[in-house]
């Protein structure tokens, strides 16, 4: 296993992508601390964890909340001694529109969403990681944020965002010997992405002819990339966005 021995932290754990993340760290034998907001999404996940030989624990709060934050992170590291790995999740997609029609409300709720839960989870991790000169970070881009998707003005501007924090963060803390890279995830087969495509069958078609491998994506795949960038074996990587998208950003498929 990979991460034996390894503290690792992943914000919005609980359910989706998160969830299969902190599933997929745990597997490879690092202790996970889930922030999930939703109570019964994060014990669903520790349980599922726990009952296949592994250590995690989960905290309910707002990763929105900064306080909440650092109390969280000062709470694992007092728990742990060290953190060694962060990947932050937290994010979505509030409303959807042109600039024209994002209001300033929405526009603000998808920053907090997005890029503060990443800048407040990152800042709180940080000063750990630099005190031992390790350190893996992960965020949470996206293949909007690459390749513009109509609409989607708040989301894409957020994630752009988010991206450039990554390289920023890179740059600034390589020579301490953290790690920060980005995934730009495409359309991934959720439990809340199932829904929407059941009731819209055609929708799911179109954008799984949109991947080049010609499927939607499931939670496992950003799992693997994930687990990669966690572990030593990536040591030689960072500042870098990798598109787990199906090929969606390289050109779009055709139908099928």
């Amino acid at each position: 296993m990979r991460l034996v021995g390894k503290i690792a932290i992943v914000t919005g754990g609980g359910s989706g992508i998160g969830g299969a993340i902190a599933v997929g760290l745990a597997a490879e034998g690092a202790t996970v601390a889930i922030a999930e907001i939703s109570p019964a999404a994060g014990e669903e996940t520790v349980a599922a964890i726990r009952s296949a030989g592994g250590n995690a624990w989960c905290s309910v709060f707002d990763a929105t909340n900064q306080a909440a934050v650092n109390a969280f992170v000062e709470d694992v590291h007092h728990r742990s001694g060290q953190i060694d790995i962060l990947v932050n999740t937290v994010g979505g997609i509030v409303k959807r529109g042109t600039i024209l029609e994002c209001d300033e409300q929405s526009w603000d709720e998808t920053f907090n969403r997005n890029v503060k839960s990443t800048f407040y989870a990152c800042r709180a991790v940080l000063p750990h990681m630099l005190a031992r000169k390790y350190g893996s970070i992960v965020t949470m881009g996206s293949a909007a944020g690459l390749a513009s998707r109509r609409r989607l003005s708040a989301y894409t501007a957020a994630k752009g965002a988010i991206i450039s924090l990554t390289r920023q963060m890179a740059v600034d803390f390589g020579l301490e010997g953290v790690r920060v890279n980005c995934i730009a995830s495409g359309p991934v087969l959720t439990k809340r992405s199932r829904e929407k495509y059941d009731k819209d069958p055609a929708l799911h078609k179109r954008r799984a002819n949109e991947q080049l491998l010609g499927r939607t994506g499931e939670p496992k795949d950003v799992a693997g990339m994930v687990v990669f960038l966690a572990s030593d074996e990536s040591s030689w990587i960072t500042g870098h966005v990798f598109p787990v998208d199906g090929g969606s950003t390289a050109g779009q498929g055709a139908d099928r």
